[in-house]
């Protein structure tokens, strides 16, 4: 997501009008891929407010772009940029022009490559799609969050549920800009909760069980019971119907965090235990003689696929 107060920083220092400063800065950004074909422009006040000018400033600088064609003003939608290409030897001539400027200022060839080299590295990055993950444990999130931004290729920024309502919030500006709202269908109804409100998607990845978890299922003999522990408002429902699925021989029992009594059973009857990933480490620290499972490893297949459709 472009920072607008960095990326279009105004030189107070410079004789040349802080409106034409204003409006070759977002010229260049559109030409460049930095601001997208649709994308909306920040609101007037706020901009003036980022870059420390006035909003007539602003104004000005935005009536000059639409007058050239690169963005229209919508009544209560704002300022879009419209244009989804540029004359190519205008952008020429303005590269062109860039380059000797560096050159003449005693900028050697292989320094002006660098600088170019490194921008290009940064458009490249400002042109893939952003999100935002939700999670609740960080080192869970952490890993779904590194698959999507591996698979899907996007930018993913992670938040954590708790800090979410402030994070919209401290971010409202910026928020309309983000592609997607993405969790987990573990957090998904409190995401939504917080987050209806605001414009982008909010999306619920599907989790799957790790290789490793069905083949430890599948070798247990019949009549063998796994546990499946978890917290009660988690629904444990689509990994017990799983288990059922793929090893209907088994008998499956539920138990939940917060009635650690009932756990004793556990021991007594069970030949392996499943946790959910908020609890899979608390478990695991209990002094079990039988193995313990991670029940959900990863985003599946079908969900990271339907994000990528969507996304891209």
């Amino acid at each position: 997501m472009i920072q607008y107060a960095e990326v279009w920083k105004i030189n107070k220092d410079s004789k040349i009008p802080y409106t034409d400063q204003l409006v070759r800065n977002i010229r260049w950004s559109i030409f460049t891929g930095e601001v997208r074909w649709t994308e909306k422009l920040p609101p007037i006040r706020v901009l003036a407010d980022e870059l420390g000018i006035s909003i007539n400033t602003v104004r000005n600088a935005y009536k000059r772009l639409e007058q050239q064609e690169l963005v229209v003003t919508r009544p209560h939608i704002g300022t879009i940029v419209q244009t989804e290409s540029m004359d190519k030897k205008k952008l020429e001539e303005e590269l062109v022009t860039s380059i000797k400027n560096a050159i003449y200022y005693q900028l050697s060839v292989e320094e002006v490559r660098s600088i170019v080299d490194k921008v290009l590295k940064e458009i490249e990055e400002s042109k893939k799609k952003s999100v935002i993950f939700v999670y609740e444990d960080k080192n869970i999130g952490h890993r779904f969050a590194m698959q999507i931004a591996r698979e899907a290729d996007v930018q993913v920024e992670e938040v954590h549920l708790d800090q979410l309502r402030d994070y919209l919030e401290e971010h409202r500006d910026q928020i309309e800009h983000l592609d997607a709202i993405i969790t987990t269908y573990f957090q998904y109804a409190q995401v939504r909760s917080i987050a209806r409100s605001y414009q982008p998607i909010i999306y619920g990845m599907t989790v799957e069980v790790a290789p490793d978890v069905m083949d430890a299922l599948q070798s247990l003999e019949a009549g063998s019971v796994a546990a499946v522990i978890c917290k009660k408002e988690e629904s444990a429902d689509g990994f017990v119907n799983l288990i059922h699925r793929m090893c209907p021989d088994l008998d499956v029992e539920v138990y939940y965090e917060d009635k650690r009594s009932e756990w004793k059973k556990i021991a007594q009857k069970a030949s392996v235990i499943c946790a959910s990933p908020h609890l899979t480490e608390k478990v695991r620290q209990c002094d079990w003689k039988i193995p313990v499972y991670e029940m959900w490893d990863r985003i599946n297949e079908q969900s990271m696929n339907m994000l990528k459709d969507y996304l891209h």
